[in-house]
């Protein structure tokens, strides 16, 4: 099978020669090319707002490494920039959004936004790697889930508790659905010109999800979730939805509706594929972590994650989260070593 044709097959939990293979954050920092295109530019949302730089690193690990599928160089909050946010990242903090949205005000000024207009880089960028990869590799385009997106707005940063964010959710939930209206609202459209451009599907990243308990999720997340995931695949691309600490959320986000739920290295994979195999391909589950090991001790967690995922129908390996900055090489090329073979 052809790299691409065996991604999408996967994502349909359609028979496979063998699990296709990509990786979170495979162009990022822990490659030297990487790092010397970001010298040249300058910043990381400068490498972001330049088609070619983002293209060019988007390309940068399917050359060195040749895995089955692209995940476009972007960054999940590009769209609350164009909605209104001012958005910079500082070093050793991470991004910084103002003003921060905590009062109804605040979501109202919240703006819709033409993205061909305002994130038109982005299909740029898509475009010149789907012209390099043909239709041989598949091409990866992804938006941040709403409660994750929300969760940047108004906590304006990172966080740990997100004291805001769940304040906001119990005491005013109208206005927190509202702006997780707004956020689906402004993805949608956003989406629809990845795959315009050249994405074979989509990811969602709700990288802070795992903050809530079940209950609260499905009360007040997975409505605005279900529908970003349909009007996702209306455009026909098949919809992955990562959340990191998902353990307790399995069943949950497998009533989202999407194609492929992807997992992180706590979820134990006999239980995954026991508590929601049958409805939902599976993705992901190697820890990152395991990377600063030896080439050996890489080639076997690999060997390992890949046999628990053996008897799934619709598996693709992954790392549980992004491959980290400081990653060795060696321990890289170990990996895809194994899985690719």
């Amino acid at each position: 099978m052809q790299p691409r044709e065996r991604f999408l097959a996967a994502c349909r939990r359609a028979p496979v020669d063998r699990p296709p293979a990509w990786m979170m954050r495979q162009a990022g920092r822990y490659l030297p090319e990487y790092q010397a295109t970001r010298a040249k530019l300058g910043g990381f949302l400068e490498m972001v707002h330049d088609p070619r730089a983002a293209a060019e690193v988007t390309l940068q690990p399917i050359r060195r490494f040749g895995m089955d599928a692209a995940v476009i160089f972007c960054d999940i909050l590009v769209p609350p920039a164009a909605m209104g946010a001012q958005v910079r990242f500082e070093k050793g903090v991470g991004p910084l959004l103002a003003p921060a949205v905590r009062d109804r005000i605040g979501v109202q000024a919240l703006q819709a936004f033409d993205p061909a207009q305002a994130t038109g880089f982005l299909a740029e960028a898509l475009s010149l790697v789907r012209s390099e990869l043909g239709t041989e590799r598949a091409l990866i385009g992804f938006c941040g889930a709403p409660f994750t997106v929300a969760s940047y707005l108004i906590e304006g940063r990172s966080s740990r508790n997100f004291e805001h964010s769940k304040a906001m959710l119990l005491s005013q939930p109208e206005l927190f659905g509202e702006l997780l209206e707004r956020i689906v609202d402004a993805s949608l459209p956003y989406l629809a010109m990845q795959v315009e451009a050249g994405a074979d599907a989509l990811q969602v990243f709700d990288s802070w999800g795992g903050t809530l308990d079940a209950r609260t999720y499905r009360e007040h997340i997975l409505p605005h979730m279900r529908r970003l995931v349909t009007g996702a695949q209306a455009t026909g691309a098949p919809v992955i939805v990562y959340l990191n600490g998902c353990d307790h959320l399995l069943e949950v986000l497998a009533e989202t509706g999407a194609d492929v739920l992807s997992i992180d290295w706590r979820v134990d994979p006999a239980q995954a594929m026991a508590r929601v195999g049958e409805r939902v391909a599976l993705q992901g589950n190697l820890d990152p972590t395991a990377l600063f090991a030896p080439p050996e001790v890489v080639e076997h967690e690999a060997r390992r994650v890949l046999e628990a995922f053996a008897d799934q129908k619709g598996y693709i390996f992954n790392l549980g989260s992004g491959i980290l900055p400081k990653t060795p090489l060696e321990s890289v090329a170990a990996l895809w070593r194994t899985v690719l073979r």
